[in-house]
């Protein structure tokens, strides 16, 4: 008979609340939150309903609510590659890049970790507006809302521009073939993409879960304008976490 696998009572563990939401029933909306944590959080162990409720349309129940508390390991030891073997340590990088994902320094970088000892990776790629994009939001700032009159500046760019998919689709892009690598070179990875701002990107993906270290790769200060305001000094302080910077090759914007 198969051994129930053993639980690391010494780990440390980090509790996280989520809301999930269904068409169908409470136990759907919670199915759909747990997926939606593992595919970026590991370890997950503990899943604690907090509070259940439902948004009524007309009379009729039009959406199952459900808060769930989730706890997961943040401590870093590991099973073995063999079967019997002791249980390894691994540390845990967060790389923030978007254009300069792929490059030869975060490469170099990610090489030289992993010599040091096992290591896992989760990617972050803020999905910074494409050139188009960015030429027609700074174009609609110039004129007024022809009903209302009111500047563009104060309306949101997305109600003229609708979403920036090739913003999206480049980001995306960038991302799966980085895993790919990653892959291929069997080190272990996960990754996503995040919000425009980089500093909010990175505190979305701290808020649920732990790295012993940031690797951070923009464009050279030239073409960058996030080297200008500093932004590797502003992630430290964020952070309080050691953080690498790397600066790019590829022209564009992180």
């Amino acid at each position: 008979m198969n051994e129930a696998p053993q639980r690391n009572f010494n780990s440390v563990e980090k509790v996280i609340t989520l809301v999930a939401a269904s068409r169908l029933s409470w136990e759907d909306a919670a199915r759909r939150g747990v997926a939606e944590a593992t595919k970026t959080i590991r370890d997950l162990s503990v899943a604690h309903v907090e509070e259940r409720d439902v948004m009524i349309t007309e009379g009729e129940i039009a959406l199952y609510r459900i808060k769930l508390r989730l706890a997961f390991r943040v401590d870093r030891m590991r099973p073995g590659l063999t079967p019997g073997a002791p249980d390894v340590e691994v540390t845990r990088w967060l790389i923030v890049a978007n254009q300069t994902l792929g490059t030869g320094e975060v490469v170099a970088e990610i090489d030289r970790l992993n010599r040091h000892g096992p290591c896992e990776f989760h990617l972050l790629v803020p999905m910074t507006h494409s050139k188009s994009y960015a030429r027609a939001r700074r174009l609609s700032m110039l004129a007024a809302d022809p009903v209302t009159g009111i500047p563009s500046e104060h309306v949101p760019a997305t109600d003229y521009l609708g979403p920036d998919t090739l913003g999206m689709e480049q980001a995306q892009k960038r991302l799966d073939a980085q895993l790919a690598k990653i892959a291929a070179a069997s080190y272990a990875a996960s990754g996503e993409l995040g919000d425009p701002d980089p500093l909010r990107a990175i505190q979305a993906v701290l808020s649920r879960s732990s790295f012993d270290g940031i690797i951070l790769s923009t464009l050279p200060a030239g073409a960058s304008r996030l080297v200008g305001a500093d932004l590797p000094s502003r992630v430290r302080r964020l952070t309080r976490l050691p953080v690498t910077y790397l600066p790019g090759e590829e022209p564009g914007e992180l």
